[in-house]
């Protein structure tokens, strides 16, 4: 097919015209994609929330792919699986994970100040303080911070384990059971505790703070050793996202309850009594959580004993 010729001027304005369309392709920022992903595990209210609310979600040198979970146990499952790269759970899950080999590290840490698990009973209740609880059934989940924590304040009471009975229940589950007066006191945390206390239950007095209470943030072994940077990186970015929330509780409970739901009065009652910051992973953290592990060995809930610190890894 013959083309059809320009006239001359219109040739030289098209060249022009392909000349300066050139030099703004040239000219315009190269917009790059990020060169990899990480598979994040979280949960409602978890770390995409506090990422977000502190803008450490922009200008990842990686993409996130997120996956959520109903809680830190089926995370946990998932990342030994090798299913995510990474996710936070509770320090008491954690040495179960090592405890049963499990392909995962801890390369970050988060501690509690203010309250954390507690014991509740109901408003009527006749118990006033632990040494009450002798003999009264105590619902908590297996394994769980709040069993730690049993735990620890029957040492601290000078009670045996078996001063109490456990009703090893999920927290929707042990919320049922308190509620039908089928077990004596709960063990929980907040969210739990604060709702419950709406309801009229109260906290049993006394100390309950024998240990600080952490959440780890976790790494399976290949993320670990494919995507160390990564993993930095985004750690990093938790910790300026824990700090936020701490410092701005009023825009975090919003963000909260935007994201769960749930109630304004109980997410108030919550963060302004507990803040969450980051933690190095030091060896004075690491001795926390070998007295857990060897208070569980202690109080039979594992069977042999677990050389915590083989279960961190700084990411060097």
């Amino acid at each position: 097919m013959t083309g059809i010729a320009l006239p001359s001027h219109q040739t030289r304005r098209a060249m022009l015209g392909l000349t300066a369309a050139g030099l703004v392709a040239a000219c315009a920022p190269k917009v790059t994609k990020p060169a990899g992903k990480l598979l994040v595990g979280d949960q409602r209210g978890g770390s995409r929330l506090v990422l977000a609310g502190a803008g450490k979600l922009d200008d990842t040198p990686y993409r996130i792919e997120w996956s959520q979970f109903p809680n830190a146990a089926p995370l946990l499952e998932a990342l030994n699986a090798g299913a995510i790269d990474t996710g936070i759970g509770g320090d008491s899950a954690f040495i179960f994970a090592i405890g049963s080999d499990a392909r995962i590290k801890a390369i970050g840490a988060q501690i509690s100040q203010g309250m954390g698990p507690a014991i509740v009973v109901r408003g009527g209740s006749a118990v006033r303080d632990f040494k009450d609880l002798a003999g009264k059934t105590i619902a908590t989940p297996r394994g769980s911070i709040s069993h730690n924590h049993v735990l620890g304040i029957l040492e601290a009471n000078g009670l045996p384990y078996d001063a109490v009975k456990f009703a090893f229940l999920s927290p929707n589950d042990g919320r049922a059971a308190f509620q039908g007066g089928s077990v004596d006191a709960w063990a929980i945390w907040d969210p739990h505790i604060a709702l419950a206390e709406s309801q009229g239950a109260r906290i049993l007095t006394g100390r309950q703070d024998e240990d600080p209470g952490y959440t780890l943030m976790f790494g399976r072994d290949g993320a670990i050793a494919e995507k160390p940077g990564y993993l930095r990186d985004y750690r990093d970015r938790l910790y300026e996202g824990w700090t936020w929330a701490a410092r701005n509780r009023t825009a975090y409970a919003e963000a909260m309850y935007r994201d769960t739901g749930m109630d304004p009065g109980i997410l108030k009652t919550m963060i302004g009594r507990t803040q969450r910051l980051p933690a190095q992973i030091d060896a004075n953290l690491i001795a926390v959580e070998q007295r857990t592990a060897d208070r569980y060995l202690r109080a039979g809930v594992i069977a042999k004993r677990i050389d915590v610190a083989k279960g961190f890894d700084m990411l060097a």
